[in-house]
């Protein structure tokens, strides 16, 4: 497949599904093995690949077909690697202040640890049925982000979304 030409990108730019398809199959390889060389994970890079084609597609209005798509797929690709690395080094930084958390709580005596728990239970029985939903199915069932939003038919981003806001109120509620 050759590379996409003006033509074929400002049909791409005016809403054609088969412009589209065709864009989207010819960037599909190049991008997931230069995710892939990134962040050494195959099934995150395939997300970051769709997340980017979802961006474009939302503003394709506003390609230039006169300029270097290639380019522009990149830089986009390159900043949604940026954005999964620093959303992962929160993330690690979170389980971290967890586990020393955690740590200091196996001191506590029985009663202690019961009265949190059950403020736990409380906390989390207070969130919207969605929200609480969605962190049960992560926490309780191990369903990946992709799982939950498959089964709930809801985005990727609105799993994270909804249980990046859980974890502040259940953190918020339990100090």
């Amino acid at each position: 497949m050759e590379q996409p030409d003006k033509k074929l990108l400002e049909d791409f730019r005016m809403g054609s599904n088969k412009a589209f398809e065709k864009v989207y199959q010819y960037y599909r390889v190049p991008v997931i093995r230069f995710s892939v060389s990134i962040i050494k994970d195959e099934q995150e890079a395939e997300n970051i690949y769709h997340e980017v084609f979802m961006k474009l597609l939302k503003k394709r209005k506003n390609i230039d077909p006169g300029r270097n798509f290639n380019s522009y797929v990149f830089t986009a690709v390159k900043n949604e690697i940026f954005d999964y690395l620093k959303a992962l080094n929160r993330n690690n930084c979170l389980k971290e202040r967890f586990w020393e958390r955690l740590k200091g709580h196996q001191e506590e005596c029985p009663e202690q640890k019961e009265a949190n728990l059950s403020r736990l239970e409380d906390v989390v029985k207070s969130l919207s049925p969605k929200r609480r939903q969605i962190l049960e199915m992560n926490y309780f069932e191990k369903k990946s982000y992709n799982e939950i939003a498959d089964i709930l038919m809801i985005s990727k981003n609105t799993v994270k979304n909804q249980l990046v806001k859980a974890k502040y109120i259940i953190r918020r509620e339990m100090e």
